[in-house]
């Protein structure tokens, strides 16, 4: 034999075999499985066993709040639940409004920064840029004799006092 198997025979059937680790699986899942049904069904049996007194008072005490439990509804009603069924109502109705204007300002914004580049480039098209201008030296300052500075001052203004003068003086004078 040259270590090659041959065809299989009509009639012959072939034996498949898995490795042992699928199997281990298989039973591992199954484990899981009939641990997760005993384990899940004893929590509920023990929860209910010992929630079972709270529910004898459950009835009473929802009897005792039940004023209580009606207010909080009707707050609830008025500051959460209506306000937000308004907005989201308004909201629905005015967006297609806005989806329009909001569309509008984008198609302007593209049109008048178009309009802008299109003039640009015409403008300078037309007109050459100009040149930049040589600065402007400021002239030097002279220094100047105190006699010229004191010309150069100007002079404070007086303040005329003002001779009181009784009524009699005035008719007279």
């Amino acid at each position: 034999m040259s270590g090659r198997t041959g065809p299989l025979q009509k009639g012959s059937a072939a034996v498949v075999t898995s490795p042992p680790i699928v199997d281990l699986a298989r039973l591992v899942g199954h484990f899981l499985a009939a641990s997760y049904s005993l384990v899940s069904r004893t929590t509920v049996t023990v929860a209910l066993t010992l929630l079972a007194p709270i529910s004898l008072l459950y009835s009473p005490i929802a009897y005792l709040l039940a004023p209580v439990f009606v207010l909080l509804r009707v707050l609830l009603d008025v500051f959460i639940l209506t306000p937000y069924a308004i907005i989201t109502s308004v909201a629905r109705n005015v967006y297609p409004i806005y989806v329009f204007i909001g569309s509008a300002v984008i198609c302007a914004l593209m049109l008048g920064g178009l309009a802008r580049l299109l003039s640009s480039s015409i403008q300078n098209a037309l007109f050459a840029p100009r040149s930049a201008r040589p600065e402007i030296e400021p002239e030097p300052k002279i220094p100047v004799d105190a006699k010229e500075k004191s010309a150069n001052k100007p002079a404070t203004p007086k303040t005329r006092l003002r001779k009181r003068v009784s009524i009699k003086e005035e008719r007279d004078g």
